[in-house]
């Protein structure tokens, strides 16, 4: 096993323990509880959309040194603090609505879309950018509070409106305590 094998083998082990021991949001899922279900690789370009406070990506940014990260949000100031403590050569920061992302075509091996697309004015085009955005057999994760049966119902119709096909979904145990963490997994 190389050196790179070894450490995205102790990041993996060191994001199962985060999750577990990290004391998640009361309302929403946490953007940590992805952590340990990120198939991460060697040298990929890997972009957090509604980064917020920058959490996820800082966190990666200390255990990946090998792979590009971004982050996109649509609030200024966020993207300004963010930059203030950036002190990652290999991470940026955008400011940008997530339906018209100002980055090219099959960009990231790896999207991570948390507690975001609930948000979003027009769910369905935010994924469809998100699809372009995406190289082939990329990787895209979406994590969403819902709190009932009918909101599962809404999110699984904008699924199936957008350009993805055949996701993967589950719940994720314990990420929130008054709703449910609805997982979603694409391949493109």
């Amino acid at each position: 096993m190389n050196t790179h094998q070894t450490d995205i083998t102790n990041y993996q082990r060191i994001a199962k323990l985060l999750s577990k021991t990290h004391i998640h949001r009361f309302f929403k899922p946490d953007c940590l509880s992805l952590l340990p279900e990120l198939k991460l690789r060697s040298e990929q370009k890997i972009l957090d959309i509604g980064c917020n406070n920058g959490r996820l990506l800082f966190t990666l940014a200390t255990f990946l040194e090998d792979c590009d990260l971004y982050g996109l949000d649509i609030e200024a100031k966020h993207i300004r603090r963010n930059q203030k403590r950036n002190r990652f050569n290999n991470l940026q920061f955008h400011c940008a609505p997530v339906e018209n992302m100002p980055f090219q075509n099959n960009q990231f091996d790896l999207i991570i879309c948390s507690n975001v697309l609930n948000k979003l004015p027009q769910r369905v085009r935010g994924l469809d950018e998100m699809h372009r955005v995406l190289k082939p057999f990329g990787e895209l994760y979406i994590l969403e509070g819902v709190r009932n049966e009918d909101w599962k119902q809404k999110f699984d119709k904008i699924l199936r409106q957008s350009k993805f096909i055949r996701p993967e979904k589950k719940y994720l145990p314990r990420t929130a305590v008054f709703s449910k963490s609805y997982f979603i997994h694409f391949v493109k």
